[in-house]
């Protein structure tokens, strides 16, 4: 054999050993467990309220940042962690199928070498070897032990185990984590993250080209159903002016295909599923109608979607006209002495925006307008019509996430019946001198080393008391 294929046989034992190590699959089990805690502690500004996310803003940004980068959603669909899982099940699968090979070898009784464990002591006895070894048989099955004899370098050796549930318990919860590769392979090619965004009075119809934002498409892509939002009415619910206790959005939805239509009302934390996909009422804000006249006749109308900073502003274009308009909103606006302005409290009681209105890159004018006014500048009168509200809507399809909690459920029968009935062994080996027949006593065990011990010293004593009556 050349040196390429010795060094390829070395390579393939070794990435053997590696996946079959319980270390290997300690190390990574860990690592999912660790990434799974840190991101479930970690707030998730996909699923917390608005007022959540300015409070963390403001006060927290840290946390918020490690929270939008390193939350248990984001991190779920990482290449990192898939990579990870894939390896804990391979390692599973190979770990299983190497027990299952060793279980078959001790089983057929082909071993012919002493297996590894911790050698319990030595003695001699003037006893013949087939004496002692129908001695240890007898004492084994006594206690209900599983006995095979084999000879190993010279020596004869009787084994006694115990564990076989435990055992096949064993290989069955491995058996269930090999099978989460079927929903682990399904979710990677087919997990779809996406976002919509609707105002109050608008009609969305659902596709790939109207989707607010993607974050993650399936691979072979997707199939939307051919649906039509019409968002009717947002409602908030506060404990005070600050705190808000429940958001409820009333929508129509219409199946085109099916021409089948229904009232659907969206709650936090309460997804709509239709032909798998997860409709989830995540954020809100909220959206003003503006219209601009150019000489009385009117050149923009839109319902305009703004995402506030800290300070509550943000901007938007009106391209044609070559205009930017920066909005600082006041939902309940009132003046200090020195005539400043703020807001009273954060529920739109008395609706302001203050605009600012730059013309090819010049700011124009600034001002204050409340709901129903209007700014004039030049040939241009921009009206603050009516304020409405905006929600985006999460889709998601996660297939192979529920197989994966089925399956885990049922993998702790597996676990419970490992812990009942655990793998343990003991092992005589006799080995026949001038002097008389030398015994060596050996066990193996994960769990109660103490008792196994225990149950040596009551053999050992059988033997003892058997020899010296012979």
């Amino acid at each position: 054999m050349n040196l390429l294929g010795k060094q390829l046989i070395n390579a393939m034992r070794w990435l053997w050993r590696f996946l079959t190590s319980r270390n290997t699959a300690i190390v990574l089990l860990t690592a999912i467990s660790l990434v799974l805690l840190i991101g479930a502690v970690l707030p998730n500004p996909a699923l917390i309220t608005p007022e959540r996310f300015i409070e963390l803003q403001e006060k927290m940004p840290a946390l918020l940042w490690l929270g939008e980068q390193f939350n248990s959603m984001k991190v779920g669909k990482s290449f990192a962690f898939t990579l990870i899982g894939l390896l804990l099940i391979l390692s599973t699968t190979f770990c299983s199928i190497d027990r299952l090979i060793k279980k078959k070898r001790t089983s057929s009784g082909t071993l012919r070498e002493l297996p590894h464990g911790k050698k319990m002591g030595s003695f001699t006895l003037e006893s013949r070897a087939s004496d002692i070894e129908r001695a240890l048989l007898a004492a084994f099955k006594r206690d209900r032990w599983k006995t095979i004899s084999f000879e190993s370098k010279g020596s004869r050796v009787i084994s006694g185990s115990k564990g076989d549930v435990g055992f096949w318990g064993s290989i069955f919860f491995h058996a269930i984590l090999v099978t989460l590769l079927a929903g682990l392979i399904a979710f990677y090619f087919s997990g779809f993250y996406a976002s919509i965004r609707i105002s109050e009075g608008q009609e969305f119809i659902l596709k790939k080209d109207n989707l607010h934002r993607i974050d993650r498409m399936p691979v072979f892509g997707i199939k939307l159903p051919d649906l039509v939002f019409t968002f009717h009415k947002f409602t908030v619910q506060y404990y005070d002016d600050y705190t808000a206790t429940d958001f409820t959005a009333f929508f129509t939805i219409k199946d085109i295909k099916t021409g089948k239509s229904w009232e659907q009302i969206f709650k936090i934390n309460e997804p709509f599923r239709y032909r798998g996909i997860d409709f989830l009422m995540v954020v809100q804000g909220y959206s003003p109608n503006f219209i601009l006249y150019e000489n009385d006749v009117p050149v923009f109308n839109s319902v305009v979607a703004l995402e506030f900073d800290t300070d509550f502003r943000d901007s938007f274009d009106i391209r044609e006209q070559g205009m930017r308009i920066v909005a600082q909103f006041f939902p309940d606006m009132e003046r200090n002495k020195d005539g400043s302005v703020y807001s009273k409290t954060r529920r739109p009681k008395n609706p302001y925006f203050g605009l600012e209105i730059y013309k090819d890159g010049i700011k124009v004018i600034r001002k204050l307008v409340a709901r129903g006014e209007d700014i004039t500048f030049g040939p241009y009168r921009l009206v603050f019509r009516d304020l409405h509200h905006w929600i985006t809507l999460h889709l998601v399809r996660e297939t192979g996430i529920g197989f994966f909690f089925a399956c885990a459920m049922v993998g702790l029968v597996g676990v419970l019946m490992r812990i009942l009935d655990p793998e343990r062994q003991i092992l005589a080996s006799i080995e026949d001198t001038s002097e008389g027949c030398i015994v060596n006593f050996y066990h193996s065990s994960r769990h109660f080393e103490g008792l196994l011990k225990e149950n040596i010293n009551e053999i050992i004593t059988t033997l003892k008391m058997s020899s010296s009556r012979q």
